[in-house]
């Protein structure tokens, strides 16, 4: 029996709002599973960002690059940031803001997001869907 297009997998976007801190560091952002495919990463400012000598944000898991370091100096709170890269994560990971800060700044928050697809084995029949047992 083919598989009913509501148990297929389907992109879907996981985010966490993060501090960016003061000075270059990696901050923890949002968790993803093992066997899925990111599409898309990027962040989101949530406040302002002060105009200091370097404040670069990169989005990446521990090996993969979603998002090359970018500017976001001097950056208005809503501007969004995307990165190009879609690669796979085969092992359960965070997608973390990297930050490079050259200067003095207060801080500001940003939301970490990527679009990702879940790419491993769909294992439900139509006939395992509780909707057939149901009277």
């Amino acid at each position: 029996m083919a598989l009913s297009s509501s148990l297929k997998s389907k992109a879907y976007m996981v985010e966490k709002t993060v501090n960016l801190g003061t000075a270059s560091a990696t901050v923890a952002g949002p968790s993803v599973p093992a066997g899925t495919l990111v599409l898309a990463a990027g962040v989101t400012l949530v406040d302002a960002v002060e105009d200091i000598t370097t404040f670069t944000v990169a989005v990446a898991d521990d090996t993969t690059t979603f998002m090359a370091a970018t500017s976001v100096d001097a950056g208005a709170a809503g501007d969004i940031k995307f990165g190009t890269q879609t690669l796979g994560v085969t092992a359960a990971d965070t997608i973390d803001a990297v930050t490079v800060i050259s200067g003095t700044t207060a801080g500001s928050s940003a939301r970490v997001w990527a679009i990702v697809c879940d790419v491993n084995e769909a294992t439900k029949a139509a006939a395992d869907v509780d909707r057939d047992t149901l009277a």
